[in-house]
C-alpha cells in the first residue's frame, strides 16, 4: 500500500506559498485549474456543448436556506432517518489508488484504522492514498508525472504545460459526462454549474470538480467568549480601531498575542484591494500594482513591531496557528469558512466562535472581503485506468453523497461509538474519529458545501448568519479559473518572491519603498504576460 508522507508544515513556507490558510491557495494556482486548453482558448460556445447537466439535489429541506445570498444551505439537524443514497458498492474489488494532498495531520495506517476498514467494504475495493502535505503537493505532483507514478485518480497539480499534460495522462470523460449523460452518476450531476469550468480544457472533460465558492471565503476568526470577558466588541469600524483591538487583547503576562497568524489578507480587504485583477481601460490590473499595498503593508509592519501578532507566525508549523487559537494565546486568526469545524474542534466546551467582517481602514463603512473561488481543484482519472473508467466514476459519484444521506454521514463522521458518538440527535466526532477520518475524501470528490456544525448548539445558524453578512457584497476574482500557461509555469516562483519580500517588510527587514520597484520586476519577468493571457481568456468566454 502507498503511505502518506508525513512532513511537517512550517509557517515559513506557507507564508511563501501564498498558503495562509490551509484550503485557500495550497496549491499554486489551484483556482486556475482551467478554462485554457492546448491552445490556450476555450470559449463559452466549446464549454457550453460539453458542460454536464446540473440536476440539484432535492432530497432535504434546509433549515436555512442560503440560495438568496449565494451560500450553503445550513442545518441544525441531520436526519433522523438518512436515505440510502447507493444500491451498490461502486468498487469492482481491485485497488483504487488515489493521488492527493493534505492540510491535516496523516491519519492512522489501514491496519490500525477502523473508519479506512470499513470504507474499504463500503466501496468494495481497497483504497489506497498517497497524500502529501499540500504546500508540497505541486512538486510532488511534477515528479509523479515525470515518473508516471500517478494514481488511479489524481487531484491536478499545478505544472507547466498542464493541458497538454491531461491530454496525456488523464481520461477524456465528456463521452461520460457531457449534457445528461452526467444522468447516469446524479452526485456529480448536484455539482454547481460554474465549478465545472475548472475540468473543462480544449472543449473536453478532463475530471471532476472540488466545489467551494463561499465556503472558502477568507475571514477573521475571533474568539467571542475572550472578547466578551474582556469587555471588547468585534465590530471595528476602521483601521485605527482594529489596532485598539489587537492592543486590548495581547497581554505577554499570558503569553497573548492578538494574532495567531499574520492577518494579510484581511487588511488587505480594509484597504478596498481588489481580489486578484481588475479590468480596467482594455486591460487586466493586478491587485499587486495598487497603490494601497503599500498602506497595507504599512500596517501590518505596525502589527508586528507593537507585539500583537504571535512571534512565531512565520517559523512555527501551519497546525500551532490552530492550537493558539483553540488555547486562547491567539484569538484572532484568519481561516475560510470551511475551516469553521476544524477551529470548534481545537476549543474546549466553554470557548465561542464569532467572525469580524473587515471595516474600511479610514471608517467611510464595510471593508471588501474576497469571494472564495467556485472550485478549489479538479480530480482526474488516470489514462492507464480507462478500463475502470465508470468504476471509478462511481467511486466519485459515492464521496459526493449530499448532506442527509448515509453516505455523507459515514464519510464525514465514521462509525457511530467509534469515530462518533449521537449528542442530541447529531453526530459529534470523537477524538479517535477526528485522527481516523482524516483520508482527504472531500480533496477526491465531494458535493456542495453544507453548513452543519453539530456538537455546538447555535453553530450552525452562527456559521450561516456571517456567512449571509459577508458574503453577498465580496468581491469576486474575474478571471477565477481561467487560464494562463505563464502564471501555471512561472506564477508560483514569481508570487514567492513577492510573498518572501512581504514577510520581510512585515518584520521590519525591508521598507515599505520596497513593494514597489518588486511589483515592476514581477510584471517583467512575466505578470504582464500573465495579465494578457488571462484578459484574453476573459474575453473568450464572453
Amino acid at each position: 500500500m502507498t503511505k502518506p508522507s508525513a512532513r511537517t508544515l512550517s509557517r515559513r513556507t506557507l507564508f511563501a506559498a501564498g498558503a495562509a490558510v490551509g484550503l485557500s491557495g495550497a496549491l499554486a494556482g489551484c483556482s486556475n485549474e482551467g478554462r485554457g486548453g492546448v491552445t490556450g482558448a476555450n470559449d463559452a460556445a466549446a464549454k457550453s456543448k460539453v458542460r454536464p447537466a446540473y440536476i440539484p439535489y432535492q432530497g432535504v429541506k434546509p433549515d436555512m436556506s442560503g440560495a438568496e445570498y449565494n451560500i450553503p444551505d445550513a442545518f441544525n439537524k441531520y436526519p433522523a432517518e438518512p436515505v440510502q443514497a447507493i444500491d451498490a458498492p461502486p468498487g469492482d474489488g481491485q485497488p483504487i489508488r488515489a493521488t492527493s494532498y493534505t492540510n491535516t495531520p496523516i491519519p492512522p495506517k489501514l491496519s490500525q484504522n477502523k473508519f479506512w476498514q470499513q470504507l474499504n467494504k463500503r466501496i468494495g475495493s481497497p483504497l489506497e492514498v498517497d497524500l502529501s502535505p499540500s504546500v508540497d503537493y505541486n512538486k510532488k505532483f511534477a515528479t509523479a508525472v515525470a515518473g508516471d507514478q500517478l494514481g488511479d485518480l489524481f487531484m491536478i497539480g499545478g505544472i507547466p504545460q498542464k493541458p497538454q499534460m491531461l491530454a496525456a495522462k488523464a481520461v477524456d470523460l465528456t463521452p461520460h459526462l457531457a449534457g445528461d449523460k452526467i444522468k447516469k452518476y446524479p452526485f456529480l450531476a448536484n455539482l454547481d454549474d460554474t465549478a465545472w469550468n475548472s475540468a473543462i480544457f480544449d472543449g473536453k472533460i478532463y475530471g471532476i470538480p472540488i466545489p467551494r465558492g463561499a465556503i472558502s471565503t477568507m475571514v477573521l476568526y475571533a474568539r467571542q467568549d475572550i472578547l466578551d470577558e474582556q469587555g471588547l466588541s468585534g465590530e471595528v469600524q476602521s483601521a485605527d480601531e482594529f489596532v485598539e483591538l489587537c492592543k486590548e487583547l495581547t497581554d505577554k503576562r499570558k503569553n497573548r498575542f492578538a494574532l495567531a497568524d499574520v492577518p494579510e489578507l484581511f487588511v488587505q480587504n480594509m484597504f478596498g484591494i481588489a481580489n486578484g485583477w481588475t479590468e480596467q481601460d482594455g486591460k487586466l490590473i493586478s491587485s499587486r500594482e495598487d497603490p494601497a499595498q503599500e498602506d497595507a503593508l504599512a500596517l501590518l509592519a505596525k502589527l508586528w513591531k507593537s507585539g500583537y501578532i504571535h512571534p512565531d507566525a512565520f517559523t512555527g508549523q501551519n497546525q500551532d496557528r490552530k492550537t493558539r487559537f483553540g488555547n486562547g494565546t491567539g484569538p484572532l486568526v484568519p481561516g475560510t469558512f470551511s475551516g469553521w469545524p476544524g477551529f470548534l474542534q481545537g476549543m474546549d466546551k466553554q470557548g465561542e466562535l464569532a467572525v469580524m467582517a473587515p471595516p474600511a481602514h479610514d471608517g467611510s463603512g464595510p471593508g471588501h472581503t474576497w469571494l472564495g473561488a467556485p472550485a478549489l481543484s479538479v480530480t482526474a482519472i488516470n489514462k492507464k485506468a480507462e478500463d475502470r473508467v465508470e468504476t471509478l466514476l462511481s467511486y466519485l459519484n459515492y464521496l459526493a453523497a449530499p448532506f442527509g444521506t448515509r453516505e455523507y454521514l459515514f464519510n464525514r463522521f465514521g462509525i457511530k461509538g467509534v469515530d462518533y458518538e449521537e449528542v442530541d440527535g447529531n453526530p459529534v466526532l470523537t477524538d479517535k474519529g477526528f485522527s481516523e477520518t482524516q483520508l482527504c475524501l472531500g480533496y477526491q470528490a465531494d458535493g456542495p458545501w453544507t453548513i452543519f456544525l453539530p456538537g455546538r448548539e447555535g453553530s450552525s445558524a452562527a456559521c450561516f448568519d456571517a456567512m449571509k453578512q459577508i458574503c453577498p457584497d465580496s468581491l469576486a476574482n474575474p478571471v477565477d479559473g481561467m487560464y494562463s500557461e505563464t502564471e501555471n509555469r512561472k506564477g508560483p516562483q514569481l508570487a514567492t518572491k513577492l510573498s518572501d519580500l512581504t514577510g520581510e517588510i512585515v518584520q521590519g527587514r525591508k521598507p515599505v519603498s520596497a513593494w514597489a520597484p518588486a511589483v515592476k520586476n514581477w510584471r517583467a519577468d512575466g505578470g504582464d504576460k500573465i495579465a494578457d493571457e488571462l484578459y484574453a481568456a476573459l474575453k473568450s468566454s464572453r
